[in-house]
């Protein structure tokens, strides 16, 4: 939410001002301002204001939330609960109200500037419903609704969820970290068959089955992006099969699972699409999320699917949007209504919860954070901050560890909210694990809310909690894969496990941070050995070494901290399997790096400085993305390339390579200069920890180096120009299949 003024400076709209002469009620007498805060998330038709009431000092005095359309508990007008409120708040509440209701001005104006805000946040006119007419409704002050209704009703749909029969199990990930995707090329299935909807690739999805393999993986990838160019609805398509799916045959898992599948694959596509800011991906994707809203939300009853569903938009890390969130409000109602729950007790409803976890057969907290998730985490973020408000104070430990885990939450706003909490709590109620927890975390979040965390940490120790132990440090093995063109890259650690392994996977991307981590059970040597297979042969991956895993990792929670992320609540569980309390925030100096790797090839193997081996080294560079998997998807791929391409070709009709390409060198490489360099000296590192690399270390330090050097041009550095002509490849292949695409949808 952002004040109006601030998104508009210019506005002519004056602030809206009470003058109070003399003390009323137990208001002091002074003038207070109603600063309007608006939404500016793209996409967002949320339809509420935050005001903000400031005295002459600019100190706060109230925050109230207010909705347009006065259809549920969180329209209010209330008093924002997660802001601070002084003694009388609820009488500027009341004057506020009163405004609204004396006459039109002041609504019209709020709507008025609402529209403004969109049209800019969104770039185009406004199309959302009528307003309200003022003087139609009238308003009154409410309670905040964390304590109300909805919390009653997101409990209650909880626990009425719990008592299915089963919950839907998280699915089994690959390597990559994604669901385990479909193997193979069906024989007579072209890729352009993917045009013609997403019940051919549901099909094709099947029938190819469980199993991970890049190659064809990728490929079925490609068609259903083709699927999506051509096609405007289609994910209007999928949406409307997944309730078919469970109604025709609810026992047929596979099937359910295959479409599951696709529908990671769909908004993991447009969320690659968003970040490559393609046009056409905001559209999709809005279109997409408001078809689950209405066919597996809203019209369909089956809990299930809507946790799965759930599940899997968390999995892809997409922005959920508000559509989604009131459609997952309102399924929660009904669920609570038809088991006639709302007027449980709040200590029945912890019973309850706990009851419904422990039918799951959950006894871990970080399994218990996912099964929640899944169930909750589309409600509106103040409502789950309520309710693990009210989990952090139950009697049952686990849900008091749960929540305290919930200081990982994808929501932002949810993990400030849970850091707040924290040191409200009395000291003796914080458990020696979860002590533990907060110190081993503690640095892996920003100030605002590692501040909180360092609050709760003094207030057990004060408690004379007793910080549980890590276990010993195991012997393990590292193995990490390549960092692809987009930046990504992931780790696995194989931990010993009795008689088994536990596969600990952490995904890490280039400036994000750590953006997923997970354990993957193997029971026994031979599913080790086949998983180490796969992984090598598909993914690149090398054996490295815990030191390099530890650098990594730092650097990554660094660049999360800087982003205001936080990475899952897993990174947390992998980092006690491994007895490690090291991980800690730290920037990545990628010149400094060099001067090290410099100084030890100085000491050890003066040669290798030489000219000669320089120039070999550079000259070499050109066959790498032909020859070694591990480069091989170094390449540029986004709108600014698109627009750099189009750019070269001036006044001609068809693109002429030898230009595009140098635009790109000189554009899109130059301009991105210091993130390739990163990437190679990081790379570098990852050859040097490893006793196998394909190709030796000290060749791509010269490389690095190169780049590094702002003034060797990049066309003097093979790689950097195979980078640049690759990149005009893909986006020769991409245009292509857009075209055929659009042609088979015509």
């Amino acid at each position: 939410m952002e004040p109006f003024h601030q998104i508009f400076p210019d506005a002519p709209d004056p602030v809206q001002t009470l003058t109070l002469p003399k003390k009323t009620g137990t208001i002091p007498k002074g003038t207070y301002g109603f600063i309007e805060c608006y939404c500016t998330d793209p996409g967002c038709d949320c339809r509420r204001v935050l005001v903000l009431v400031l005295d002459l000092k600019m100190k706060q005095k109230a925050a109230i939330s207010f909705g347009f359309d006065q259809t549920g508990p969180m329209d209010g007008p209330y008093l924002e609960h997660m802001r601070p409120q002084p003694g009388y708040a609820p009488e500027l509440l009341d004057l506020f109200v009163e405004a609204l209701n004396d006459g039109p001005q002041w609504p019209e104006r709020i709507y008025r500037q609402y529209r403004a805000v969109r049209e800019m946040a969104d770039g185009k006119a406004y199309r959302g419903k009528a307003f309200p007419k003022p003087g139609k409704l009238v308003y009154r002050a409410s309670p905040a609704p964390e304590l109300d209704a909805l919390l009653a009703e997101s409990l209650a749909g909880l626990i009425a969820s719990g008592r299915r029969e089963s919950a839907p199990a998280p699915r089994k990930r690959g390597a990559s970290g994604r669901p385990a995707a479909a193997k193979g090329r069906a024989q007579g299935e072209s890729a352009g068959a993917a045009a013609q909807g997403m019940a051919l690739l549901l099909k094709r999805y099947l029938k190819l089955g469980n199993s991970l393999s890049g190659g064809e993986h990728a490929a079925l990838q490609d068609d259903l992006r083709q699927c999506l160019q051509g096609n405007e609805l289609a994910g209007e398509e999928l949406a409307a099969l997944l309730p078919a799916l469970c109604q025709q045959s609810p026992e047929d898992d596979e099937r359910i699972d295959a479409a599951l599948r696709l529908l990671f694959d769909t908004l993991d596509t447009l969320r690659l699409d968003l970040e490559r800011r393609r046009p056409a991906a905001q559209r999709q994707m809005e279109r997409l999320q408001g078809a689950l809203a209405r066919h597996v939300f809203l019209e369909n009853e089956d809990l299930d699917l809507c946790a799965a569903v759930s599940h899997i938009l968390l999995q892809s890390r997409v922005e959920i949007l508000p559509v989604l969130r009131e459609a997952n409000s309102r399924m929660m109602r009904a669920g609570a209504a038809r088991a006639d729950l709302q007027d449980e007790p709040g200590e029945e409803m912890m019973a309850g919860i706990a009851r419904s976890l422990e039918s799951m057969g959950l006894d871990s907290p970080f399994e218990g954070v996912e099964a929640l998730l899944q169930l909750f985490a589309l409600n509106e973020p103040e409502v789950q901050t309520a309710l693990i408000a009210e989990m952090l104070g139950a009697e049952n430990p686990l849900l008091r560890e749960i929540s305290a885990l919930m200081l990982f939450h994808p929501d932002a706003e949810v993990r400030l909210g849970v850091s707040r909490l924290l040191p409200g709590l009395e000291g003796s109620s914080i458990a020696p694990a979860t002590l533990r927890r907060l110190i081993v975390s503690r640095n892996w979040f920003p100030e605002e809310i590692r501040k909180n965390v360092d609050q709760a940490i003094t207030a057990a120790r004060k408690a004379r909690v007793e910080c549980a132990p890590l276990v010993k440090a195991a012997a393990v093995t590292v193995h990490g894969s390549g960092i692809d063109g987009t930046g990504a890259q992931s780790f696995q650690v194989i931990v010993p496990d009795g008689k088994g392994f536990l596969s600990c996977s952490i995904l890490l991307k280039q400036g994000v941070g750590v953006t997923d981590a997970f354990v993957v059970p193997l029971a026994n040597k031979r599913e080790l050995n086949g998983f180490l297979a796969m992984l090598k042969e598909e993914a690149a991956f090398l054996e490295s070494t815990p030191e390099h895993l530890d650098l990594r990792v730092c650097q990554a929670l660094a660049d999360g901290v800087r982003q205001g992320r936080a990475p899952s609540y897993w990174l947390v569980r992998i980092a006690e399997l491994l007895g490690c309390d090291r991980w800690q925030a730290a920037g990545f100096d990628p010149s400094r790096e060099l001067e090290q790797l410099r100084a030890q090839i100085a000491s050890l193997f003066p040669k290798l400085l030489d000219e000669r081996e320089r120039l070999s080294a550079l000259e070499d560079s050109a066959d790498w993305q032909v020859c070694e998997p591990m480069f091989s998807s170094w390449f540029e791929d986004d709108d600014l390339l698109d627009r750099e391409i189009k750019a070269s070709l001036g006044k001609r009709k068809t693109l002429d390579q030898g230009a595009a390409v140098e635009r790109i060198r000189s554009v899109v490489l130059e301009g991105r200069r210091a993130v390739w360099l990163e990437r190679l000296v990081l790379t570098t590192l990852l050859l040097k920890s490893s006793r196998k690399a394909p190709v030796p270390w000290y060749r791509l330090f010269h490389v690095a180096q190169a780049v590094a050097d702002a003034g060797t041009p990049l066309k003097e550095i093979p790689l950097m120009l195979g980078i640049a002509e690759l990149s005009f490849v893909a986006y020769l292949e991409r245009a292509r299949s857009d075209g055929s695409a659009q042609r088979a949808a015509s």
